[in-house]
């Protein structure tokens, strides 16, 4: 595998947070316990960024409950809701954000970091962007 695991992590990673994003449902229990370690569940208060316009992209952001706004200069042009990936794309590409993402409710959110979204998508494993807005 392309990762070293933490020393500090010695348990099985959970797979659960992964098991709630759309483009990693069809993986195998492998490939999932893999992804995990590299995998953070997160709630976020209303209010919090999610993503930042012109900030370096360096994670997969995944709504799992909630909702947030894409802001464009200053306006709301889209919401986000469960299922929604931010951040994909330009993490593979290593680029920054385009718009600015806000949560407008509290959110449930699984985090998954930027090397381990290129393996991924490297790997062939899940469908990283057939979902995205």
């Amino acid at each position: 595998m392309l990762f070293t695991r933490s020393p500090h992590r010695r348990r099985r990673p959970d797979i659960g947070p992964l098991l709630q994003v759309p483009a990693f449902r069809h993986c195998s229990p492998a490939q999932l316990t893999e992804l995990a370690w590299y995998t953070d569940r997160l709630r976020l208060p209303p209010g919090r960024l999610l993503a930042r316009a012109g900030d370096s992209a360096r994670e997969l952001v995944v709504i799992v409950a909630g909702e947030a706004a894409v802001m464009r200069g200053g306006q709301r042009v889209d919401v986000l809701a469960a299922g929604s990936e931010i951040g994909w794309r330009e993490t593979l590409r290593h680029e920054r954000y385009d718009e600015t993402v806000v949560a407008t409710t509290g959110v449930d959110v699984v985090v998954v970091n930027g090397p381990a979204v290129r393996w991924a998508y490297d790997e062939g494993i899940g469908d990283l962007g057939v979902r995205a807005r």
